[in-house]
């Protein structure tokens, strides 16, 4: 596991996963909407949401846009999709996009993205067929492959219907493994979704309660005991867990197994 920005290093993984913001709604702390990158051997690049601050998080840590495979939504609030009118419109005018984009989402994904756009720059929707979107939906209990990945849907607890938040799995094909809760609160399609994954990418927005339909440490530091993942990175921070850092590792008693790291943007952790 490696921190900071920049792309300065050579393969000796199979997977590699890096934060491109590690934030909560608020950027707490100064830094980016929680997003991130997976690559693989011989694959694409697949991002995992796409706030606002993606697409200069991107950048900062190294990468073109337009060198971006594919994308997945685990949900469709603005700090998770509202960056996507700036991809497109740096992909239109600025950093030309030459290939295909699929994005992967849960129900009511088109009619977001269409709001987005209407509200963000209306005046493109008649260049956006240049950019090939292709946009899928993914439900709970559906598996879909994308960039040679397979990404596999399970039901988070975090907006209301007829909206289904997702928490992800993402597998590539030697059978590597990374899982995002996405925002929830602690719910059984996260622990589904963790189950045997080489790593969950766990939101951790509040040290402890009330937190909305968001996970706590407090909460965490019992629920941890039932994870099933190799490792857990907590991620989402706002400003009170990331001001205890370090140390939080320490509240930890002896039921706790897993291996648990905190995200910061530009991180950069293998998987093998």
């Amino acid at each position: 596991m490696t921190s900071g920005l920049g792309r300065h290093y050579s393969w000796a993984c199979t997977m590699r996963l890096t934060v491109i913001g590690s934030a909560d709604a608020f950027n707490s702390c100064g830094r980016g909407h929680s997003c991130y990158v997976v690559e693989s051997e011989g694959l694409g690049k697949l991002m995992i949401d796409f706030g606002p601050t993606a697409l200069a998080g991107l950048r900062r840590a190294g990468f073109q846009p337009h060198d971006l495979s594919a994308i997945a939504l685990t949900h469709l609030h603005g700090d998770h999709a509202g960056g996507l009118p700036f991809l497109f419109i740096d992909g239109l005018f600025n950093d030309r996009r030459t290939t295909p984009l699929p994005l992967l989402g849960p129900t009511r994904i088109r009619e977001t993205l269409d709001a987005l756009v209407d509200a963000t720059y209306a005046d493109i929707k008649s260049d956006l067929s240049r950019l090939e979107l292709d946009v899928v939906e993914l439900l709970p209990g559906e598996t879909r492959e994308l960039a040679g990945y397979t990404v596999q849907g399970f039901a988070a607890d975090h907006m209301k219907p007829p909206h289904r938040p997702l928490c992800l799995r993402v597998t590539d094909p030697v059978g590597v493994s990374v899982a995002f809760s996405g925002d929830t609160r602690v719910c059984p399609g996260l622990f589904e979704a963790a189950s045997g994954a080489n790593l969950l990418v766990a939101e951790c927005t509040r040290l402890a309660p009330p937190a909305g339909h968001h996970c706590t440490w407090e909460e965490w530091k019992t629920a941890l005991s039932e994870v099933r993942a190799k490792a857990v990175l907590f991620t989402h921070l706002g400003a009170d867990v990331r001001n205890r850092l370090p140390g939080l590792e320490e509240e930890l008693d002896g039921s706790v197994v897993v291996s648990v790291s905190f995200a910061d943007d530009g991180m950069t952790l293998d998987l093998t």
